[in-house]
């Protein structure tokens, strides 16, 4: 694949986190001050973010840059099919807004038929997630080993698969008018929490580690099929524990504390290369090893049903996808770009490190409210302010994506 495409699909990603972050703003605003009546709908509000920032942006620039640092381990240039792929990828994931702003999961009345619009969308999207998953799979097969990077992203795609039948889950239930609450929330956590705690996870480790390859000897041994393995029963921790047997929970809260212990070796074989990572990336492996407690904490009896009362999961989620998982990317993209050594546009990641820490540190203090007692609204306006931040960030880097390559550039992603 040529830079210019990958340079393309990245731009695009980058679209797609501008808009989900200007509307997670939106969001919070309607929180602190009241949703506008063009924007009634909250739920499929929030579904058409959460929705946008998985398929749009995360997964969509994880893919790129698996394509892009598969091709040096491999030696040979991308097919035209990946191209085709990506592409279908691009616009598969910009539709899923639309799809789920009026109704997310709901049924959409188009002319004289009721279509579940954000079913029908996710699973299209994983349609053009299993043709990347097969394209992968043919361009890696002949490899003569696997290294660590390659591994991860083995796994991370497995993980991705299996997170996907939530997705047919959810529209066959609609489809059929299914009305069991335990699948319905079992889909659901088994595609969006898997999805994110599984595949984004190990496929962005597998880019850090591909990226420090091109600088340093990778470790020999880190936990990869373990991690995956433990990894895999941790969503039935997303779902409202009247669902959830004692049981069950504790299958997947030792498998989470294992993950969480795994996770840590990881961040420490990171930071022993501290000298090489810049602070956005920095910042990104800090969030990754909170994310890591935050998984042992769970341990603790009565902690996961007290904190399911709380704001904590709405903590959980944004120090993942956007305290890890986003900036670690945005540092990637930066660097890919060859934008990372512009002095104003450093500058411009320590803002998205103020801005992303402030909002989750407000989100956290909303969590502990009962501990920590001040005005809820006080803080949730707070939150919008500083999720003005990351978005702002967000728009500047997609424009200056959209600029050519410079003589000189960085940019090696053919």
């Amino acid at each position: 694949m040529q830079a210019s495409k990958v340079r393309t699909y990245l731009s695009v990603a980058l679209f797609a986190l501008l808009v989900a972050a200007s509307t997670g703003s939106l969001l919070r605003f309607g929180l602190g001050w009241g949703m506008p009546a063009w924007a009634a709908n909250y739920t499929a509000i929030r579904h058409a973010h959460s929705h946008l920032m998985y398929f749009g942006w995360a997964t969509l620039a994880l893919m790129a840059l698996i394509w892009h640092f598969l091709s040096l381990h491999t030696g040979r240039a991308l097919p035209r099919s990946v191209h085709w792929q990506m592409g279908m990828t691009a616009v598969l994931s910009l539709l899923s807004f639309p799809a789920f702003w009026a109704n997310g999961y709901g049924l959409t009345q188009i002319g004289s038929a009721s279509l579940p619009l954000g079913a029908i969308i996710s699973s299209l999207n994983g349609l053009a997630w299993y043709l990347f998953a097969w394209l992968y799979w043919r361009e890696s097969r002949h490899l003569p080993r696997r290294p660590l990077p390659v591994q991860l992203w083995d796994w991370a795609i497995l993980l991705l698969l299996l997170s996907s039948g939530g997705a047919l889950g959810l529209m066959g239930m609609v489809v059929s008018g299914g009305q069991s609450l335990f699948l319905q929330q079992t889909f659901l956590h088994l595609f969006l929490d898997l999805f994110a705690v599984g595949w984004f996870t190990l496929a962005l480790l597998g880019l850090l580690w591909a990226w420090l390859g091109e600088r340093i000897e990778l470790p020999r041994r880190l936990p990869v099929l373990l991690l995956a393995l433990a990894i895999a029963p941790t969503f039935f921790l997303g779902m409202s524990p009247a669902l959830v047997s004692p049981p069950l929970f504790w299958v997947a809260a030792v498998a989470n504390g294992l993950a969480g212990l795994l996770l840590f070796w990881h961040v420490a074989a990171l930071l022993r290369h501290w000298a090489h990572l810049p602070w956005l990336m920095r910042f990104a492996v800090g969030m990754l090893a909170v994310h890591g407690l935050m998984a042992l904490v769970v341990l603790w009896p009565g902690v996961w049903e007290w904190s399911s009362r709380t704001q904590l999961r709405v903590y959980f989620l944004h120090n993942l996808l956007l305290g890890w998982m986003s900036s670690a990317l945005l540092a990637l993209i930066l660097d890919r770009l060859g934008l990372g050594k512009i002095q104003w546009v450093r500058w411009l990641g320590w803002a998205w490190i103020g801005g992303v820490g402030g909002m989750l540190l407000l989100l956290l203090w909303l969590g502990l409210l009962q501990f920590v007692p001040v005005s809820a609204l006080l803080l949730l306006r707070a939150a919008t302010w500083s999720s003005f931040v990351p978005a702002g960030v967000a728009g500047l880097v997609w424009l200056l994506s959209l600029r050519p390559n410079q003589a000189g550039s960085r940019t090696r992603l053919d």
